[in-house]
């Protein structure tokens, strides 16, 4: 009998930016809280302030509300700048979820492949419904809108350098 995390195809989905590959790692880890929609996926809501991913393996990714209170979502497995960062994500807290995320970084004409690969979403507190249960449905309620806002911050920085 397969583990319910194996049962379920991991959500891959990727976006071409137009940067380098170490200012496209750079943009998405240390610039993670300016391009994360807080608003649409936080804990905290609208009391959420920043989000942030620690530079190193072992490194939280977590939330900060107004009131300076710090919410963990999971914690950095592998950092490999400027190829790779993967990291756990368990924003629901549940002891049985073990989900992973892993964001690579490729070269490609004119810029950037960014692939994210989100292992384990049909657990508690990742799908968006119950009856979610499809990756090309999830993927579109889950990892497209979140790398779309990291195209869109990538390229608005872009031209604010020029």
């Amino acid at each position: 009998m397969k583990h319910e995390n194996e049962r379920h195809e991991a959500i891959r989905h990727s976006v071409h930016v137009e940067c380098p590959v170490e200012e496209a790692f750079r943009l998405f880890t240390q610039e993670f809280g300016e391009w994360w929609p807080l608003a649409s996926y936080s804990l905290g809501g609208r009391n959420t302030e920043s989000s942030e991913i620690e530079p190193w393996v072992g490194g939280r990714v977590f939330e900060r509300t107004r009131s300076g209170e710090e919410l963990d979502w999971g914690s950095v497995i592998a950092w490999d700048p400027p190829s790779r960062v993967e990291f756990t994500w368990n924003p629901s807290r549940r002891a049985d979820d073990s989900q992973t995320v892993n964001v690579e970084f490729r070269v490609e004409a004119d810029g950037t492949r960014v692939t994210v690969t989100h292992r384990g979403w049909q657990l508690h507190g990742v799908a968006v419904s119950a009856s979610l249960t499809e990756p090309a449905l999830a993927s579109t309620l889950l990892a497209e809108p979140l790398l779309a806002s990291f195209a869109v911050f990538v390229a608005e920085q872009m031209l604010a350098a020029v």
